[in-house]
């Protein structure tokens, strides 16, 4: 029981950005406490599991030649790199062993808490984000950057489709589509559409879920209070479900490509050994950021390790593709993460998508070993 509550315990300080909120709301006393403490609970619960799962090496390959080929070009405090480095291989490390115990369902359920923050930030809370400094009128809960929470709300309603139970699956859906609308992102509104046409195409029954959106995109265009979003983009997003012209001149801008074109001469100037870490993670010079990971990769580090990071999540998406009728929800868990990476570079310090890389990875090596273990039993 102990090691199960310090599972549900982990995954929450992980998934939903614990350390983060604190830091935030509480200072920076308990701030440090908390990252301090998932750090430990992690190194407690990986020497409490016995016998270890394999690691999952092409990530912790990757993680060393990036750290490595990245220090080489940084100039910033190097006591700092080093414990960024520390933690997040002990991350990698033990986040394995975990993600190895949870199920489809308990991850399901850690992702709501951070959906139903989203809503509470939203509906209940919205004035904190003026009080925080925070992005105004998009709601993120726990996770206070809105496009993270939208990516955790896309996680979740990927997940939702591994749910046995119809109520809960429907719950669940209600409240990630719900709190994904709040944090009026992009990029949400887009993957929610591909998950949904996957699912149809999977089952007619998940016809449901984009019912459940139509729902809940009409709940919050006639009982919310628009002044509390920005306004730019509510206006773009509920101009596609009233009459009148739809503006696409908010959508259109500050689309992430124009951003990515900041960095293409940069990469080109040092293709091997990149310019260092955080160079492509912090704003400076008129730079915003580059707002995608691929990209964050080559730019700091080099070619090497971004062949490798290529090439791992490749893996990913071929063989979740290869399971997809009898497992769907690695297909559409994969999509997600992929997309994210496409447009934010939070990577080495947001850790869904880490996490649920390797909880993917994982499932694919234990259908391969079953399917082998099933093969050898038949030839003898």
């Amino acid at each position: 029981m102990t090691k199960k509550i310090l599972k549900y315990v982990i995954l929450l300080l992980v998934l939903c950005n614990m350390p983060g909120f604190v830091l935030l709301y509480f200072g920076p006393v308990f701030g440090s406490a908390a990252s301090y403490l998932t750090t430990i609970l992690l190194i407690i619960y990986f020497f409490i599991s016995k016998p270890w799962q394999k690691p999952v090496v092409p990530i912790i390959i990757f993680t060393l030649l990036y750290f490595l080929l990245s220090s080489l070009n940084y100039n910033g405090d190097e006591i700092y790199f080093l414990k960024e480095f520390l933690r997040f291989f002990i991350l990698i490390i033990c986040i394995t062993q975990v993600m190895y115990d949870s199920s489809y369902r308990d991850i399901f359920y850690i992702l709501l808490i951070g959906g139903i923050s989203v809503i509470i930030n939203g509906l209940v809370f919205p004035e904190t984000n003026v009080i925080y400094h925070l992005v105004r009128g998009r709601y993120a809960g726990f996770l206070l950057n809105p496009n993270t929470a939208g990516i955790v709300c896309l996680l979740g309603m990927a997940l939702s489709y591994s749910i046995n139970n119809k109520l809960f699956k429907l719950l669940g859906q209600a409240i990630f589509t719900f709190a994904g609308i709040l944090t009026l992102s992009r990029t949400f509104i887009a993957v929610w559409v591909v998950i949904n046409l996957f699912a149809i195409f999977k089952d007619r029954k998940n016809l449901l879920a984009p019912i459940i959106g139509t729902i809940a995109v009409t709940v919050m265009i006639t009982f919310t209070n628009s002044k509390n979003f920005a306004s730019d983009r509510f206006d773009a997003f509920t101009s596609f479900f009233v009459e009148g012209e739809v503006k696409t001149k908010t959508l259109n801008n500050d689309t992430r490509d124009k951003t990515w074109a900041l960095y293409y001469d940069l990469i080109f100037k040092k293709p091997i050994l990149g310019h260092g870490y955080n160079s492509f993670q912090l704003q400076r010079q008129n730079l915003p950021g580059v707002h995608n990971s691929y990209l964050m990769v080559i730019g700091e580090s080099g070619i090497l390790p971004f062949i490798l990071f290529i090439g791992f999540y490749l893996y990913l998406l071929k063989n979740s593709i290869g399971h997809f009728y009898k497992e769907p929800y690695l297909t559409y868990t994969i999509l997600v993460i992929l997309l994210n990476l496409m447009v934010s570079h939070t990577f080495f310090t947001n850790y869904q998508s880490l996490a649920l890389s390797i909880f993917v990875f994982l499932r694919i090596r234990e259908i391969k070993d079953k399917k082998n273990n099933l093969e050898h039993i038949k030839s003898n």
